[in-house]
Order: C-alpha cells, then structure tokens, then sequence
C-alpha cells in the first residue's frame, strides 16, 4: 500500500468512522459465511457450520481491532485518549502547570508578537496595489540630502512627467479642530490630491474618494476620516458617510473612512482633506517658502525607476512659470517600498535594532524552554514509579513516550495560546514602537502570526520535551518499583542533563545581560548627553486659530502677544514664549540664501531647517547664548529684519568666523536679507539621537505665523504646575474661537526607535534572569 493509499484510507477511517465500522461488519460477516456454506455442502447442519466458522475464524474483535490498527483508525481514538489523560496530570499540578505556562507563554509570545513585525516590516507585501510601481519623488540641496519638494515642483512634475501614471500629492494642514455643543478639539490632518488613493491603489472602507472637482477653491468642504479616528471619535458608526461634522467652524460632509491598513504608514492622522493649491496662493505661503508637498507617484507599466529618475532629471532643469527662478535643486525618485524597507542611515539603524529584538526574543524562548524542559525532568524523577508500574502490566515504551510527548505539547500549547493573548493585548503598543521604528511596520495577530505561534510551540515541544521523555521512560524495573518514596535518586544521567540544561540557560541569560548592560549604558549617555535647555517646571500648551477672525497676520501676532502678557500675570508663573515647534516636534524647512564670508563670493543657497519665535522664548527654556543678543519685542514688520543661527549653523557655514553682522534670506525672497543677531547653543528638534542640524531662527512678528502654535511656560515650582494647568487662560480672552490642548508634556526626550529598542532589551533582559533562577532553585 503506499503513502498515499494509507492516508486515504486513514481519513475515511477518521471522517467516516461509522460507514468504516458498518463495511468492516459486512466484510467480517462474509468470510464467516462463506466458509459456513463451504461446511453445508459438505453435510454439516447449518448450526453447527456457523459455530465451527467462527471457531476457525478467531476472535471476531481481534480481527476487527487489527482491521482498525491497519486503517489508522485506532490512531485518533489512542490520541484523544492521550490528550484527556495529559490534561487530567497537568490539573493534578497546578503549581508545575502555572509556572510551565507563564514561562512559556513569556517565550513563545514574545516570539510571536516579533515574528509579526519582522513579517510586516520585511515579508509582507504592502497594503497597495501593485507597489513595485509606486515611487516617491524628493527634492535635494546643494548637500545631497532630501527634502520635501515644493507646490511648484509638484506642479511641475505633474504637467511634463511622462513616466507617471498619476501623481498625488500630500501636505500638512496647519491646523484642524472640531467641536461639539461644549468644547473643541484638536485633529491632527493631512491634506491630499484627489487622485491619492487611486495612486495608491487603495479603496476607502467605507463611502467614497474625493472627486477632481474638490481639489479647487470654493467647492463643497469634504472630508475623509482614518479608521482610528471613526472608531475613536465617531464610535465606529456604520452610516458615518453623508452626515456632517463642524472642523474649523465650517460644517463638513464625511465622504469616506479609510482601511485599516493605512493606519501604520500614516500614523496619528485623523482627517483627510482635499489639498488646495489656490489657497496657499492667496495666504502668501507659496512665496514664503513655507508649504511643501510631498510626492507619491505610479510609474506607467513597463517604466523603470532608472527611467522615471533621467526625466525627472530633465523637469528639474526647466523652467516653470509659477515656480521662483532660483529653486533650481534636483529631483530624486526613490521606489517607495524600498524606502519603507530601507529608510536611510537611520532606518537602518531601527532596521537592525528590530532584527535584534528577534534575536534576542529567541534567545529568550531558549531560556524558557530550557526552563521546562529542567522542570520536566525534576518532575519525570516523580513519576519514574508510575511509569515502572505501567511498563510491568504490558505498556510499551514507545507508547508512553507518545502519551508524555503529547502531555508537554499540550502543556507548550496552552503556554503558546496565553503568549499570543498577551500579545493581541498589547498589539497597540507593539504597533506604535514598531512602526516608529520603520515605517508601515504593524502587529495584527492574523493567521501568519496564529500559524507561527503554532509551530514555535509544537517545534519547542518536540525538541525541549523529548529529553525529559527519553529520561522518564528510561527505567528500570525492579529498582523503580523498590524504591517507594517520591524522592527517588533520578540517576546519574538526570542529573546531567538538568545541569547541562541549567548551564545552557545561565549562559544564554549572560549574553542577554551582558547585551543588555551595553545597550542601557547607550541609553544613559543620550539622557545625560547635554540637551541644550532646562526642561523642569515647564508645561507646554498647544493653540490652533480658526481662520477668521485671525486670518490676518497681523491680527495672529496681537494674540499671541496677548497671551504671553496674561499667562506671566497668572501666579506662580516665571516666564512663557511661543513658537511654531517645541523641541522634539521637528521644524519646518525651506531653501535659504546664505552670505558667505569670502568677499566677493556667491551667496550659497541651502534647504535649512527654521523656527519661528517670540522673544521669551529662549529665557523660558533657559536655552544658553554664547553669542549676541536675542530678540526683542521691537524685531517686529517695521524693523529690519533679523535671524539667530544655532552652532552647528555657526560651525557649518561660518567656520573660523563670527557670523553676527553677516546674512541670511530665503531663496525665495532673495532682497530681504536677515542680520544674524545671536547665536544660541544646539538641541536636537526632533529625537535625541540623530545628529546636530543647523538650525535658524525668526522672530514671530516678522514671519507668518500659521494657526497653529506652541506655547513654553515656566513655572517657579513644580506645585505650580498643576495650578497652571488647570486654568483654561486661553479661552479666558478669546471665547469658544481657539482650540487649546494642554498638557505636562514637558519638551525633553520623546521616545524614539532606540529607546523603544532599548527598552524592550531592558525589559528582556530583566525577564531573562528569573527562569534561570527558577532552574536553579
């Protein structure tokens, strides 16, 4: 019979079992028969026939449990029996049972939730179609980095590039805030192209996208929310689309909900709007080099990236009429999920950080294995009279091996199953340090993570639990079944097998520590590495503006001035300023024009990162100026315009030179040039571990400041600081026309990819330690 004939007939013999049964009678009943009706031809009474063909026949059972052993019928019947009697010994030790569980569950969990991200940040094929054919489009500086490229660059790119099958485009909103009857709040948007999602290739899960007429000045106000934000917000309503929302005192129709793939790779966006050009236009921001857009394009079937970046190489170098005639920096295509798999030095880095994440989780499932498989073996010294017993009335080795191994797969599974519910708990959170790690990562325990957990748990039983077996089954007889207590001497080759076992996991546990202490020492020197400004007692409070009544610039920077003058009134409070981005939040770019020190030398231009502030700002976070003066309140329309540089502005641009007296402007606005006034010292604006950018610096009064700012207040005392926050000393002076989140975020260390590396290295290598400990005991 060959392999496949014997697992046919196995099946029937399992799905069917009552038909295999009623032909085997048949069969069986037959042969009795026949060989009766071979006996009355011969004379014999037809009695008499049937008893001496059952007589010559045998046992009609034992032929019946042979035919059953030669189907494989009897194999599901013996497996369930083995499982019913494994569960009943692992209730009989509820005590070895918990600590069994919960050690492998540490294991086998941990393994599962990395197994998840590893699947989705390198394996799994991303949540759009076709994108081997998506591609991203950035703009370089005269350095070689990249940027976000301009409207005009967009707008460039979308009359004359061929290679394309379509092109979106994506931008910030500068602020976005809903209300109800009672308060406002804050939503965090994104506005994009209408042709976004078809050039994603994805479909909204409910409702539609928005429409090409939408894209223009003065058409319905629409919008689409994020799969997070329908559940969170809107409670996950199934007729969400149609109905109307007020965003920026202006009411809204829902067109469309989002999927919840997008969530990962556009994280903490709640609100999706059309993107307007025109009205960039019309506010002056496309002049001032503020807005940019980024680039998500399709290439058309058959077109090579090396293709779409020549002539994309060829737009750059046009002229296009709305565009400034001195942004002339090049055009980069990079594949887009190249850059969610391979995004840059740093990227790599968190890349690599999470490849030992899951090394270090194996490490961990070793240790734990290598735990129960010890304790299995203790509790094998136990039942070493059981299992002399049962071998002495007729069991088979082979045969308790099988019953032992199928008890430790249930025990490996029931660990498995209580690791993947841990993991489907903290999904959210394994989620949002997995994809600030890389881009798009995500955890959803689906089937692939379920599948996975399955055979780390079968494979860690089979090979952790056949040691323990080996040893229990080894036995014995007569020594087993004269020794009476429970406490029996297991042998010399117990004995070294738990040591080796023991050994193995203090070893594992030492590299584990070991890699640890390393990475916490990395950890301490970025906390204590000098951060540029005094993050005690301070309280940080976000302000979004509606459009009217302080559309006008003017009217934006009375208010802001407004709020300092009444905030420092309030008790308890040193000093308070404002800017556009506290410190971890990043900062806008744009190209600027900088005065070089050789005389007679080209200005050179450079796409620079810049904030814009008041005067207190950097007394409120007691930011140190080994140079010049900071700003004052007459730095204002009327004055001459002005500019602070950070050091590593000073080093990179000016070096052996005194940068006070030279200048700065914007690319784009080439004969407004900005004195250089002050110099302040260095802080990383948006993590903690990436290198020191140059930085420059513009008085609110004499920028533009958007609808949406930040406000730093120093209290005297920390007790202070909930008496401050506690005050609503926006709406105060201003009514229900601002949005206001505050909170004791104070503006230091957010987490980043390494910490959130670190951390979980921290957490492994402290969970590491007590199953050794516990093999030891």
């Amino acid at each position: 019979m060959t392999q496949w004939s014997r697992f046919r007939s196995w099946l029937r013999a399992t799905l069917r079992r009552s038909r295999m049964e009623s032909e085997m009678d048949a069969e069986l009943r037959f042969h009795v028969e026949a060989y009766a009706e071979d006996l009355m031809r011969g004379g014999v009474a037809r009695h008499e026939a049937m008893r001496r063909a059952r007589l010559e026949f045998g046992g009609i059972e034992r032929a019946k449990e042979e035919c059953r052993e030669a189907r494989g019928a009897n194999l599901v019947e013996s497996l369930m029996q083995d499982l019913k009697y494994g569960l009943r010994m692992l209730r009989k030790s509820p005590g070895f049972t918990a600590v069994a569980v919960l050690t492998l569950a540490l294991g086998i969990g941990a393994n599962a939730a990395i197994f998840g991200l590893v699947d989705s940040a390198f394996l799994r094929a991303l949540p759009f179609r076709e994108p081997d054919r998506l591609v991203h489009v950035w703009t370089t500086d005269a350095g070689g980095d990249l940027h976000t490229p301009s409207p005009a660059e967009y707008v460039a790119l979308r009359k004359n590039g061929e290679s394309f099958e379509q092109i979106a485009g994506t931008g910030w909103a500068d602020n976005f805030y809903s209300s109800d009857d009672s308060s406002w709040q804050n939503l965090s948007g994104l506005l994009v192209t209408p042709n976004w999602l078809p050039t994603l290739g994805v479909q909204p899960l409910l409702g539609r996208n928005f429409l090409d007429r939408e894209e223009t000045a003065g058409q319905d106000a629409v919008v689409i929310l994020s799969y997070d934000c329908w559940r969170a917000r809107f409670h996950a309503d199934p007729r969400i689309t149609g109905k109307q929302i007020v965003v920026n005192r202006r009411t809204v129709t829902v067109v469309g909900v989002l999927p919840q793939s997008l969530g990962p790779f556009y994280q903490n966006i709640e609100i999706f709007a059309p993107l307007v050009l025109d009205s960039y236009a019309s506010q002056g921001k496309l002049r001032a080099g503020i807005v940019r857009v980024q680039i998500v394009a399709r290439l058309k079937p058959g077109v090579m990236v090396e293709q779409a970046r020549s002539e994309t190489e060829v737009i750059a170098r046009l002229r296009n009429p709305g565009a400034p005639s001195d942004q002339s920096g090049h055009l980069v295509v990079e594949d887009f999920a190249e850059e969610f798999r391979h995004p840059g030095p740093t990227g790599q880095n968190a890349r690599r950080g999470l490849w030992m994440m899951a090394g270090a989780a194996g490490v961990v499932l070793l240790i734990a294995c290598a735990n129960v498989a010890s304790l299995l073996l203790a509790r094998g010294v136990k039942r070493r009279r059981e299992v002399a017993v049962r071998s002495a009335l007729g069991c088979s080795r082979g045969r308790m091996i099988r019953q032992l191994l199928t008890e430790n797969a249930l025990l490996f599974l029931c660990g498995g199953s209580l690791g993947l519910v841990v993991a489907r708990w903290s999904e959210e959170i394994i989620t949002k340090a997995g994809s600030g790690m890389v881009p798009g990562t995500y955890l959803q325990i689906d089937g692939r993570v379920f599948a996975a957990g399955l055979v780390v748990s079968l494979l860690s039983a089979l090979f952790f639990g056949m040691i323990p077996v080996w040893h229990a089954t080894r036995v014995n007889l007569n020594d087993s079944l004269k020794d009476a207590g429970p406490n029996a001497a297991s042998g010399s080759r117990s004995r070294r097998s738990r040591n080796l076992l023991v050994a193995f996991q203090i070893a594992l546990g030492m590299v584990l520590l070991v890699g640890f202490g390393l990475l916490f020492r990395s950890l301490l020197h970025v906390e204590s590495a000098a951060m540029g400004y005094d993050p005690r007692n301070v309280l940080t409070a976000t302000v979004a503006l509606p459009t009217s009544p302080y559309a006008d610039p003017s009217a934006r920077t009375r208010l802001m001035r407004e709020a300092i003058d009444r905030v420092r009134l309030m008790t308890g409070v040193e000093s308070a300023g404002i800017t556009d981005s506290l410190p971890m939040e990043g900062a806008d770019s744009a190209r600027l024009r900088i005065e070089v020190p050789s005389p007679g030398a080209t200005p050179m231009k450079e796409e620079i990162w810049f904030l814009s502030v008041s005067p207190e700002y950097f007394s409120t976070l007691k930011t140190p100026m080994p140079e010049g003066r900071p700003f004052r309140d007459w730095d204002s329309h009327e004055s001459s315009p002005v500019a602070i540089i950070n050091q590593t502005f000073a080093k990179q641009y000016f070096p052996g030179t005194n940068p006070l007296g030279y200048h700065v402007a914007f690319a784009d606005s080439p004969t407004t040039w900005r004195e250089i006034v002050g110099v302040v010292s260095d802080f990383r604006q948006r993590n903690p571990e990436e290198d020191l950018r140059a930085l420059a610096y513009f008085p609110l009064a004499q920028t533009l400041p958007s609808g949406r700012w930040s406000m730093a207040i120093r209290v005297r005392a920390s007790s202070d600081v909930a008496n401050v926050a506690q005050r609503q000393w926006i709406r105060s002076f201003t009514g229900n026309w601002v949005a206001c989140s505050s909170r004791f975020r104070i503006p230091s260390r957010s987490p980043c990819a390494g910490q959130l590396l670190r951390c979980w290295l921290l957490s492994v290598g402290w969970r590491s330690c007590w199953p050794s400990s516990a093999s030891l005991e």
